[in-house]
């Protein structure tokens, strides 16, 4: 009888996933890699904003003292400007927020490969998500190994 309890015994361990994630996505510099791959169209958007600030600027400035057509034709300009910021600033968040996921996938990939050799090499039968489990001891506490044996 208690052969068979002890047969039916599996080893069971935890990861913060959590954790891993943020830890791993320091080691790899994912924020400043995104921030690299998106500086151009952000330092477009900047500049794009400064002309806008200067046409507004100008119409506070002039705008009584100005023709009617070219009052017209600066805020022709400022809409132009406007609408092309908008569309481009709409553009970059969503192309922000697509990499931002593909890079979050990658970590993720990651992380299961390392969750899965961890666990064989360890003997573990099951491992779940730290946030899942109430209480464990913590030498099944698998989070350190995990992260180090992230390639």
């Amino acid at each position: 009888m208690y052969a068979q309890a002890a047969e039916a015994a599996q080893k069971v361990g935890y990861v913060a996933t959590g954790q891993a994630m943020q830890q791993l996505a320091q080691r790899y510099n994912v924020a400043e890699k995104l921030r690299k791959e998106f500086k151009d169209r952000i330092d477009e958007l900047r500049g794009i904003e400064s002309r806008m600030k200067t046409k507004v600027d100008k119409m506070k400035r002039d705008g009584e003292l100005m023709s009617a057509s070219d009052r017209t034709k600066l805020q022709r300009e400022m809409a132009a400007l406007e609408s092309d910021y908008k569309l481009k600033a709409k553009a970059l968040q969503e192309d922000q927020r697509r990499r931002g996921a593909e890079e979050e996938q990658k970590l993720v990939q990651k992380i299961r490969t390392a969750i899965q050799e961890v666990s064989k090499r360890e003997g573990y039968d099951l491992v779940v998500d730290a946030n899942a489990v109430l209480y464990a001891n913590p030498k099944d506490d698998l989070s350190s190994k995990v992260i180090s044996a992230v390639k």
